[in-house]
């Protein structure tokens, strides 16, 4: 197959699904957004969680919130079954359940005041729903964080030079957020200053290193980076909390559309490359088998488990919580929802596609890798599923480069760091926006308290103390793994191996529950029926039967397997796949009498 063809195939879908689905149908027949109305940002604004933001920034910080590691490592991961499977759950999730969800989450919560859709819930299907739906999306949030958390530790100890930059991308961003909302000055102005500062950033930290002594790898190696991995845990779990408590005008903001910038850049290039590529041939099988051995070495059927695997960049239920936790409330005109919602969604599909997909495809079995990066007579999968991503990444665009004077060996590690770069970015910017919105949700958990005991009820939603609940549970479910091996010679392995295919259900269960909320929305609500109702319900129905599937399978054949490797992440994992299944099935069950009623009401 033709990198060419496929390359036109994936636009024609985005382009047609954006003009014609989103514009046409959802934002103009089923939501009817008009710029008259007073979003929430504007109508209570307070300059700290309600800020109308320029929507070119809050693009990019809703993008950087959304994006993080998971439509990289899943696409990564499902590339087992080859190329074909992965990239057509990426396009159909993408268009049908998605970027719909995202859309439907951000505007619902728009009309509602700027409440979450986990507070929308309640008004829908009532109280009960609204606090199934909190513990749900905190179990979900903490998963997300140990996955998150474990994934960025070992990249940091693995390449200390990406642990730098990422280090001094903080004081930029701060000063970015300074210049911006302090000092008023030109975006324009404001986004070259800080091009240019992180641009001396990747510079020294290309060539320094590290300074950060105590994290390099190389200090331990008899732990194989250990102790580095376990340092960065606990760094990290600190960097969440202060982060996740600061006003969003000081480092989400401004950080999120540096990031963005960043993305776009390593996207464009990953894109130009795959087209200058393109009368290539994919390299990578279109089909291997419908049941890899992927998860603790299980035959993983593509359906129902593919939800277990591709967590992100399809579909996310963490999406939902941003749209509605934070973006929403920043929101300056509801036109604009269609470009950060529904756009940004299709944009992580193309971050899959483009830079994911189609390179760990090209770079396959590559010469020039094989034998230095790719063992002899293996296959880019015998490599980690982070490494998969850089390795693709760096010999695509470095393939492209070699032709016009930059040797393949300079330009392949280059890009490989930029690629690792680009990855710890978003897992930083993932990790203090969930811990932000578990905040919100253990704080709307415990609003019944108040009525009875101020003061236990101030303690226990205190923002610090509440940030420290949710890190302290991820941060206990990122701790290596250190049962895999041989009792002779044992080994660690970083936990989001194990976390992965928990959080992954959890978060695509999620998105089942916030599409089927939406689709209440829509029916109770917007009064829309037809069809035009049934695009939504329907999808909402099929992801949640797959999901629910999917789980029952992982708790029926993976938690044994896991439980002999890990009795610490197992159980932690398991338990919360569990609750959440069982909270998922009440979930339901509401949902159908609400739309009962519903029906009942209008006939």
């Amino acid at each position: 197959m033709k990198v060419l063809l496929v390359f036109i195939v994936v636009l024609l879908v985005y382009a047609i699904a954006y003009l014609y689905y989103g514009k046409r149908i959802l934002s103009e027949k089923i939501v009817r957004a008009s710029a008259d109305r007073e979003t929430p940002a504007i109508a209570r604004f307070d300059g700290v969680d309600y800020v109308p933001a320029n929507r070119y920034v809050l693009f990019g910080h809703h993008f950087a919130s959304i994006a993080g590691a998971g439509p990289i490592v899943g696409p990564a991961i499902a590339m087992a079954y080859g190329w074909f499977l992965p990239l057509f759950w990426v396009l159909f999730g993408n268009v049908f359940m998605g970027a719909v969800h995202d859309y439907l989450s951000m505007m619902a919560s728009v009309r509602y005041g700027g409440i979450s859709i986990v507070s929308i819930s309640e008004n829908l299907m009532g109280r009960t729903a609204r606090y199934l739906f909190l513990i749900y999306v905190i179990f979900t949030l903490i998963l997300v964080y140990a996955a998150f958390a474990s994934i960025a530790a070992r990249l940091f100890a693995a390449n200390p030079s990406v642990a730098t930059i990422s280090i001094l991308f903080m004081p930029i961003a701060l000063l970015t957020g300074i210049l911006m909302y302090r000092l008023g000055l030109d975006l324009r102005v404001v986004t070259v200053i800080a091009a240019a500062l992180v641009v001396i950033a990747y510079i020294y930290s290309y060539n320094v290193g590290t300074f950060f002594g105590p994290f390099d790898p190389n200090k331990s190696p008899a732990e194989g980076g250990w102790v580095a991995y376990h340092r960065w845990v606990l760094i990290l779990g600190l960097y969440s909390i202060l982060a996740a408590s600061l006003p969003v005008w000081y480092l989400l903001q401004p950080r999120d559309y540096i990031n963005a910038y960043l993305l776009w850049f390593s996207l464009g290039l990953a894109t130009v490359s795959v087209l200058l590529l393109g009368l290539r041939d994919l390299q990578a099988p279109a089909y291997t088998s419908f049941s890899p051995k992927i998860i603790a070495g299980v035959e993983t059927p593509f359906w129902p488990a593919i939800p277990l695997i591709i967590a992100c960049g399809s579909l996310s239920g963490f999406h939902s919580l941003v749209a509605s936790g934070t973006t929403s409330k920043q929101l300056a005109s509801e036109l604009d929802a269609l470009m950060v919602g529904y756009g940004g969604m299709l944009t992580e599909g193309a971050l899959s596609s483009f830079a994911v997909i189609i390179p760990i495809s090209l770079a396959w079995q590559a010469p020039e890798l094989v034998g230095n990066v790719i063992p002899e007579g293996e296959t880019i999968l015998k490599l980690s599923p982070v490494q998969r991503y850089v390795v693709g990444y760096g010999y695509t665009v470095a393939s492209v480069f070699d032709n016009v004077g930059v040797s393949f060996e300079t330009g392949y590690k280059f890009f490989s760091i930029m690629a690792a770069l680009v990855l710890s970015m978003y897992i930083l910017t993932t990790l203090d926006t969930s811990t932000r919105l578990a905040r919100f949700a253990w704080q709307e958990l415990f609003d019944w308290m108040r009525r009875y005991n101020e003061v236990a009820y101030t303690v226990l939603t205190n923002k610090w103390i509440a940030s420290l609940i949710i890190v302290l549970a991820g941060t206990f479910l990122a701790y290596p793994v250190l049962n895999f091996g041989t009792p002779e010679e044992p080994s660690w392995q970083a936990a989001y191996l194990i976390v992965w295919p928990a959080f992954a259900g959890a978060n695509q269960m999620l998105a089942a529950i916030a599409l089927m909320t939406s689709s209440l929305w829509v029916y109770m609500i917007l009064r829309i029926r037809g069809a035009l109702s049934a695009l939504i319900m329907v999808p909402a129905v099929f992801l949640w039967f797959t999901v629910t599937s999917a789980l029952v399978w992982w708790l029926w054949k993976v938690f044994p397997v896991y439980q002999a490797k890990s009795a610490l992440q197992a159980y932690g994992a398991g338990s919360m796949v569990f609750f959440t299944l069982v909270l998922s099935l009440l979930l339901m069950a509401l949902f159908v009498v609400a739309l009962l009623r519903a029906r009942a009401a209008s006939s």
